[in-house]
């Protein structure tokens, strides 16, 4: 049967209708999908790169912190210049124990080596190195003349390597420090030896997607997941002459990793010259590019394989192209009209359009919902900036054009506890303080109110005022919210305000500032108004730490004086909120005041894990609260007050052992010169101590108890031998026998003679 001109044609464009289109689809998501993995898998490399860096980097500069405290430690001062000796074995020891703790876990400090250069001296966490590490000094000596006062070296390539094989510095990471740290002429300098373990733990690595590791200066291999790589030089590579030969800090390019192609990140650090490299396989970038392209080539050609079948069975009924159409408007209950179906089809069509211009009415009603969507994406920072003016616009605020400032205001719940409602109620609680900020501040001065995380966010505008008036203006809107909500709900509220912003893009930034300005109520307390200009200024002046407060907190702990702790803890929270530094260097204050802590409890052998916290680990729940309160409570309840009865369990037991120890001495030297004298030389306590802790314990002194030892064992030799009594006091070390007899009589009531008479009889 011979097919139709008029058939075949509309068979062909009905195949070039649907064909091509399937194709350029296809190819357009395999291309667009390449591109966007390849772009996230580089952003997620550069990412992991930089997290990895920061991490590095802090656990360096927190170890470069502590060397410094402890070159400023005076009995390191006043040791550096003297020769040490025997005499000196107290300094020494103090000096152990200094080294030692900045010899921390989180740390993963190796060794610690402080020299002296005036005196030719070396003393490490592990014990005055002067013939254990022969080679060291001399070693360390050249790094004296070094320009900086400090700076970091890998062991791979350090001179203080050595041939001898007497200091194994081999893949480690090593700090040097002079002291003074300016002087061109130290007197003294301080190594300390890093684990390159501690570096790798450090590091994200994902082995189904490349490697990350870290060059020195030299080009050679610090850190490495993979350890048969440690110290290799990889100065040769080409991918590396290519990072060595840029000048940007940071980048991300394709290279050659061998013989694979490869997409290589890179970070140079401006803090000790190394560089953090990450180097993914294109072959496993392309892997899941790949997986897609097929995918989608098996899609498109199903499609077209039914385009294809469509056309050819559809075309064929396309002779009668209006019955279908009127078919498919009309429903077979309806009646036929009599009219033409051309007609018909025109009508309902016309009904079509007039439902479509109802939907529309009905859309303008779902205009805010759609402003506060884009808010939304403008706070996240997802918007883009090229077309938000416009869209406000058709959302119905165009009165936004003609703001000049802006600022955003964030308003949380303080807290719930304290309250009628639960945690189950704080999404409703949100939705009615975005109401009552609706209510309070004009319309023309603000957007919708929009619900993110845990806050209520208003973006508010002026287009008049100066930036002081628009201040004052934002400060008395944010005092009315905070009041109707306390008025209407009895919640405490705080509200944190960013700086000015002048265009679209910078909303996204106030959201950030917003959010940090309320972190200061862990230091300002709550239900509070924070500007983050006032809380967070831009030239913020040196933290001043109160250690003479700390330390006065430790005495009192020492000496389980829960009264004077209290006391003194009060104090250091005080001056750690009255300082004017942001809310990360008051969490690092915080931080450090609770290692100091753990440290004491460390220093008298009782470990940190008998400290009993919650669920998170002690560092979790610090960092977990944002109330000056709550944190206070918390040091006093978790940390001051168990610390304090550790150390009183702790001192019980060792009354009791000193005490047993020194009947034990009595019962095996009754018959010598036995004195407190020799009894604190044999157990190493201070006589005034051991005589203390003994009429503690046993309820009178060491002389007395001593005495009747001596009496019982004279009693049991008059009954059991035949020794005379002068022979028994020489024995039990009297002076002469008069005064063991006057003695024996006082305490028994009869003289010794007598009392071996009445044995006899």
């Amino acid at each position: 049967m011979r097919i139709s001109n008029y058939l075949l044609k509309l068979i062909l464009l009905t195949l070039m209708i649907g064909a091509f289109p399937v194709l350029i689809l296809g190819w357009y998501s395999y291309h667009y999908s390449s591109q966007s993995v390849l772009q996230q898998i580089e952003e997620r490399n550069s990412q992991v790169l930089r997290q990895s860096q920061l991490r590095v980097e802090q656990t360096l500069k927190m170890i470069d912190f502590s060397t410094t405290q402890l070159l400023g430690l005076p009995t390191v001062t006043r040791a550096i210049p003297i020769k040490l000796g025997i005499a000196d074995m107290e300094m020494i020891h103090e000096l152990y124990k200094n080294l030692a703790s900045i010899q921390t876990f989180e740390l993963g400090i190796k060794d610690v080596y402080l020299f002296s250069l005036e005196q030719n001296w070396l003393i490490s966490n592990s014990g005055m190195d002067a013939y254990g590490q022969p080679g060291l000094k001399e070693k360390l000596r050249p790094f004296s003349a070094m320009a900086n006062g400090s700076m970091w070296i890998s062991g791979n390539s350090a001179s203080i390597q050595g041939a001898e094989g007497m200091v194994e510095l081999d893949h480690a990471v090593i700090n040097i420090k002079k002291w003074p740290i300016n002087s061109s002429r130290p007197r003294g300098m301080i190594a300390v030896v890093l684990s390159s373990q501690q570096l790798i733990d450090l590091i994200d690595s994902d082995p189904g997607m490349g490697s990350v590791f870290i060059l020195d200066g030299d080009g050679r291999v610090i850190t490495h997941s993979d350890p048969s790589l440690l110290g290799m030089d990889l100065a040769g590579e080409p991918y590396i002459e290519s990072i060595r030969g840029r000048t940007d800090a940071a980048g991300v390019f394709n290279g050659m990793d061998g013989e694979r192609k490869a997409s290589v990140s890179f970070r140079k650090s401006a803090y000790n010259g190394w560089t953090y490299v990450s180097v993914v396989p294109t072959q496993a970038v392309t892997r899941q590019a790949t997986a897609i392209g097929r995918t989608s080539i098996l899609i498109s050609l199903g499609v077209l394989a039914a385009t294809v079948l469509t056309a050819l069975i559809g075309s064929r009924r396309m002779y009668s192209p209006i019955r279908h159409i009127y078919r498919s408007l009309l429903s077979d209950k309806e009646p036929r009209p009599k009219k033409d179906e051309f007609i018909a089809i025109s009508d309902r069509i016309q009904g079509i359009l007039s439902d479509q211009t109802k939907l529309k009415f009905e859309l303008a009603g779902q205009q805010q919902q759609l402003a506060e969507f884009l808010l939304r994406k403008m706070m996240l920072g997802e918007a883009r900036s090229q077309g938000i003016q416009e869209r406000l616009v058709d959302y119905g605020y165009g009165y936004t054009r003609q703001w000049t400032a802006m600022r955003v205001l964030l308003v949380q719940i303080d807290r719930l506890d304290s309250s009628r409602f639960t945690e189950k109620d704080r999404d409703l609680l949100l939705f009615a303080i975005s109401n009552i900020a609706l209510e309070v501040v004009p319309e023309a001065d603000r957007l919708p109110p929009i619900v993110i995380r845990e806050s209520v966010v208003i973006l508010s505008g002026t287009k008049t005022q100066s930036e002081k008036a628009f201040k004052e203006s934002v400060y008395a809107r944010a005092a009315e919210v905070q009041t109707s909500v306390k008025r209407y709900l009895q919640l405490e509220t705080s509200i944190g305000i960013s700086r000015s912003c002048t265009a679209w893009p910078e909303v996204g930034r106030g959201y950030e500032e917003g959010e940090n300005a309320l972190k200061y109520r862990a230091r300002l307390g709550e239900e509070v108004i924070l500007f983050i200009e006032d809380v967070q200024p831009l030239n913020r002046k040196e933290i001043v730490y109160p250690k003479k407060l700390e330390d006065e907190l430790s005495e009192a702990i020492k000496s389980h004086d829960r009264e004077r702790s209290q006391a003194a803890l009060s104090q250091v929270m005080n001056a750690l909120s009255s300082e004017e530094y942001d809310h990360q260097e008051y969490q690092m204050s915080l931080v450090r005041l609770l290692m100091d802590l753990i440290r004491l409890l460390q220093d008298a052998g009782i470990s940190h894990h008998l400290l009993k916290a919650g669920e998170d680990s002690l560092f979790e729940e610090l960092l977990g609260m944002h109330s000056p309160r709550d944190i206070e409570a918390w040091f006093r309840s978790v940390i001051v007050y168990p610390a304090i009865q550790l150390l009183e369990e702790r001192q019980e037991t060792q009354f009791t052992s000193i005490s047993e120890e020194v009947k034990q001495l009595i019962a095996e030297a009754f018959d010598t010169d036995l004195t407190l004298e020799k009894c604190s030389a044999r157990l190493n306590y201070h006589p005034q101590y051991i005589s203390r802790v003994f009429r503690q314990e046993t309820g009178i002194s060491f002389t007395d108890y001593l005495a009747q030892y001596r009496l019982g064992v004279a009693k049991k030799w008059l009954k059991d031998t035949d020794l005379t009594i002068t022979e028994i006091a020489m024995k039990l070390k009297y002076n002469n026998p008069a005064n063991f007899i006057r003695y024996f009589r006082k305490m028994e009531g009869i003289t010794p003679g007598q009392y071996r008479t009445n044995l006899v009889e």
